[in-house]
């Protein structure tokens, strides 16, 4: 008699269906092992003997330990065909068998097969012949009888549940902790990932150049995704591009790029992922290509170039963590390259803006023409010579170019006066630095360079204007740009006087050093003299390239 399915039983009924899921891929040997390893397990929580069936094959395959009896009448065998959950079969000759479901996929289903006497030990004539069929003795079959439990179907229904749902619960907990693991480890590489994109995040400066941004990502890939080759290609700011690469084998630009020709047409709105190369048409022409992920460097709208990475060196595949992370470092990459270009437009929007400002102030005052860019070098020169660089370098050539423009607010005649100044006149020529500093106070992108406009007449003994500042309160790039102005307003023909001797101008700069110029920005001056000479007498209204190569200095 049948005595049912225990359905009701939530959890064994899970542990029926999970079973077959995730065990479908596994291999056979290992499905096999593992139906074994269940069965073994219930055995020992128990104290049950059990064989392991094969029931879509009709095949026993194993047993809990070697003293078991195979005593399986018809009923029983044509039970393991179709039964789901721990099922209980209740024979008249006082013998109660169980079956249990181990594992079970598309093409096998292993179920737990064993019984208990349910009232007595009997030994029936059934078992005698299967234990003749076994080759067992005598004494081997009434040992084996001795260690036999009595059970009523009531206690065996309850040990077995509680067995199975134990099992249940360990596979669990073991699943749990594997699942911890693999968080644990994609914590980690996920805390890596963040820590790059960090990393990458704080260096996003216009004064970092591609190459550092380029070869700062391509370090840190590298120690994140273990793999053959990793490259970062991208075209650079002169249209020349840069090839960064971190490769074991010879993966060079060339073959980069006939790799990106395979996929022309190929729909860039996420990574391209390949993990069998050797399977698809590709390996056809990159034999040595095992797996890989193609990612376009770009700010959602632009291309720049590509980061790739090749046949990992730990793991079979590529997962979504590489994916995403190269994804990310190209998004990165991509929006500062954008970001520079638009520095660069917008850079030379504000020269083409200045230089319309000093043909303004040229077309008032030709004969100074070519003053303030003259200004603009000697300054710049002066800054190196003193030790500055990069940015300070930049503004101060824009500050001497503009330093003047405040007298675009003088009057024509008093600038072209040929005699000398007023005291009334005068008073007005001595608002031009203030002039310039209104007129340019209101651009954002000038900020920086508006001291030197609006000091660069400031003396350090306090006898300059507008503001009368001393010593080290006036600004350096005031003081810088106060040297280079003075040195070819002497050095320069004005209607009224000719130049300066270059030695009478050294004479008043060597009375005046500490008094009204700066003493390092004067002592710099003399360091370099003769380069400031050879640039002076070189330079002219028309030498736009001297101009530009000073610029970019």
């Amino acid at each position: 008699m049948v005595l049912g399915t225990i359905d009701s039983l939530k959890k064994l009924s899970n542990f029926s269906k999970r079973g077959g899921e995730w065990d479908h891929s596994l291999h056979q040997d290992a499905k096999n092992e593992l139906a074994l390893s269940r069965m073994k397990r219930i055995s020992e929580l128990t104290g049950l003997s059990m064989h392991c069936f094969d029931s879509n094959q009709q095949l026993l395959h194993n047993k809990s330990n070697a003293q078991s009896l195979a005593y399986f009448p018809a009923d029983v065998l044509n039970e393991i065909e179709t039964v789901e959950g721990l099922t209980l079969i209740e024979n008249p000759n006082g013998i109660t068998h169980f079956l249990i479901p181990l594992l079970r996929d598309a093409k096998q289903r292993f179920i737990a097969v064993g019984f208990v006497f349910s009232r007595e030990k009997r030994k029936l004539t059934e078992m005698v012949l299967s234990a003749v069929k076994q080759e067992w003795s005598s004494e081997d079959l009434d040992f084996w009888l001795e260690s036999q439990r009595v059970l009523d179907v009531k206690s065996l229904h309850a040990l077995l549940s509680l067995a199975v749902l134990h099992l249940e619960e360990e596979q669990q907990l073991t699943q749990l902790n594997d699942e911890v693991d693999n968080l644990s480890e994609c914590l980690d590489e996920t805390f890596e990932e963040i820590s790059l994109l960090h990393e990458v995040a704080q260096h996003l400066k216009i004064s970092e150049t591609p190459e550092q941004l380029g070869q700062l990502c391509l370090d840190r890939i590298s120690t994140l995704i273990e793999a053959e080759t990793n490259i970062i290609w991208f075209e650079a700011q002169d249209n020349t591009s840069q090839f960064l690469s971190d490769s074991q084998t010879d993966f060079d630009e060339l073959k980069l790029a006939r790799l990106v020709a395979q996929f022309d047409g190929f729909h860039w709105d996420k990574p391209l992922v390949i993990n069998q190369v050797e399977s698809s048409l590709l390996s056809l022409e990159f034999p040595d290509l095992h797996n890989l992920v193609l990612v376009p460097v770009s700010d959602g709208i632009n291309s720049f170039g590509w980061i790739l990475s090749c046949n990992l060196l730990k793991s079979e595949e590529y997962g979504t963590i590489q994916a995403s992370l190269l994804n990310s470092v190209a998004s990165f990459l991509g929006t500062h390259l954008r970001n520079i270009d638009l520095y660069a437009q917008q850079e030379e929007l504000m020269l083409s803006f200045v230089k319309s400002f000093i043909s303004t102030l040229d077309a008032k005052d030709p004969y100074t023409r070519g003053h303030s860019e003259r200004v603009a070098l000697i300054a710049q020169q002066l800054a190196k010579q003193l030790g500055y660089s990069g940015e300070f370098i930049q503004d101060i050539y824009l500050s001497g170019l503009l330093h003047d423009i405040g007298k675009i607010g003088v009057d024509d005649g008093i600038l072209r006066k040929e005699g000398k100044l007023t005291d009334e006149e005068f008073s007005q020529i001595q608002k031009h630095p203030m002039i310039g500093y209104k007129i340019l106070t209101g651009i954002k992108k000038l900020k920086n360079i508006l001291p030197g406009i609006r000091n660069h007449h400031e003396q350090i003994d306090g006898r300059g204007y507008p503001d009368g500042l001393r010593g080290s309160d006036i600004p350096l790039m005031a003081r810088i740009i106060a040297v280079a102005d003075a040195y070819d307003a002497m050095g320069s023909d004005r209607p009224y006087r000719n130049g300066m001797p270059l030695e009478r101008l050294e004479n008043i700069f060597r009375e005046g050093k500490g008094l009204q110029w700066d003493s390092d920005v004067i002592d710099a001056y003399f360091e370099i003299r003769d380069e400031i000479t050879r640039l002076s007498q070189k330079y002219n209204a028309e030498a736009e390239t001297l101009a530009e190569a000073g610029r970019n200095g």
